[in-house]
């Protein structure tokens, strides 16, 4: 876990976290007991400032969430909403009991702001001037997770990087719920940095990655890789299996802003000529391979498990 955190927060060199202004001040010249009475009269802090835990509730309700998981088979579902106050919110589902393999979903969101004029200029110089924002104000998806951990595998749809348990298939009603947390707390786009190509994948149907180019890039891979299934290409992918032949080197899963876009300035930038022209040059110019070779060769180095995945994934190619 830590070392995911640690390689996400690198790629959040242009994301900010803004705290909420929220708690009444304090003086700390009184004693310990009156301070204790003091912070006694404190609510507790909403999920995102603005909803209690039996609004979210009412939400996960009324957006079919926890409709479709009783359907599914699950009874009772637990639902815990934590929340500091200030940075990580998070919204976690349990059956049965609170252990952590009863878990059905976990969403952990941050507040934020983007610095689109920093990054913009980093990605092309055509680009500058379709976004005259400094920054943008985001919500930030730390970490979701949906998963059933009392479904068999199915050897026909192995686990993907870093999963443990078959998904719920319940992503069309959480993402749309996360836009909703968007929109209601003032934010102008929902934001990922996909770990996996298969999480970016995912997403698309929401999110378009901020730099075209690797827009372009995900494109070309499931141009040229549409024979193999995603369990095989993510994983290939995780290895250092995937090869750019026409840049005649292997390329790593290098993840960046994927974002889902709400406000009229930012579905103008990902509806724009440039965009599409940058996104366009980076298909056509990019093809790729898998080495299966190379996979198998790198697959030695996961742990017993994933290495048995990968193993009988390739072995069927």
């Amino acid at each position: 876990m830590l070392e995911r955190l640690r390689r996400k927060a690198q790629k959040l060199e242009w994301f900010e976290f803004l705290g909420h202004d929220r708690v009444p001040e304090l003086t700390l010249e009184i004693s310990p007991e009156q301070l204790q009475l003091e912070l006694a009269k404190i609510p507790a802090p909403l999920f995102l400032g603005r909803y209690s835990n039996d609004e979210i509730r009412s939400k996960l309700e009324r957006n079919q969430t926890l409709p479709a998981l009783r359907q599914l088979g699950f009874d009772p579902l637990i639902l815990e909403v934590q929340t500091d106050g200030l940075i990580e919110h998070r919204i976690i589902i349990h059956t049965g009991d609170t252990t952590y393999n009863k878990i059905l979903l976990e969403l952990r969101l941050r507040e934020g702001v983007f610095k689109i004029r920093d990054t913009i200029t980093k990605i092309h110089p055509k680009l500058t001037n379709l976004l005259r924002l400094e920054t943008v104000p985001m919500l930030w998806i730390d970490w979701l997770l949906l998963q059933n951990p009392f479904k068999e595998i199915n050897p026909q749809k192995p686990l993907l990087p870093d999963q443990k348990y078959p998904g719920l298939g319940l992503l069309n009603l959480v993402v749309p719920l996360i836009g909703e947390f968007a929109l209601e707390t003032r934010k102008q786009a929902v934001l990922d940095i996909p770990e996996h190509f298969h999480g970016a994948l995912f997403y698309t149907k929401w999110m378009r990655f901020f730099n075209p180019e690797m827009e372009g890039r995900m494109r070309a891979i499931l141009r040229d890789l549409a024979q193999y299934p995603l369990s095989l290409i993510s994983w290939a992918i995780r290895v250092g299996g995937l090869l750019n032949t026409a840049r005649r080197g292997y390329e790593d899963w290098k993840p960046g802003e994927q974002i889902y876009p709400l406000s009229a300035e930012l579905n103008a930038y990902f509806n724009s000529g440039i965009y599409a022209e940058l996104n366009q040059r980076a298909f056509q110019d990019n093809h790729y391979q898998l080495d299966l070779e190379r996979v198998k060769s790198k697959a030695k180095f996961l742990d017993p498990e994933e290495r048995q995945i990968v193993e009988n994934i390739v072995g069927a190619y």
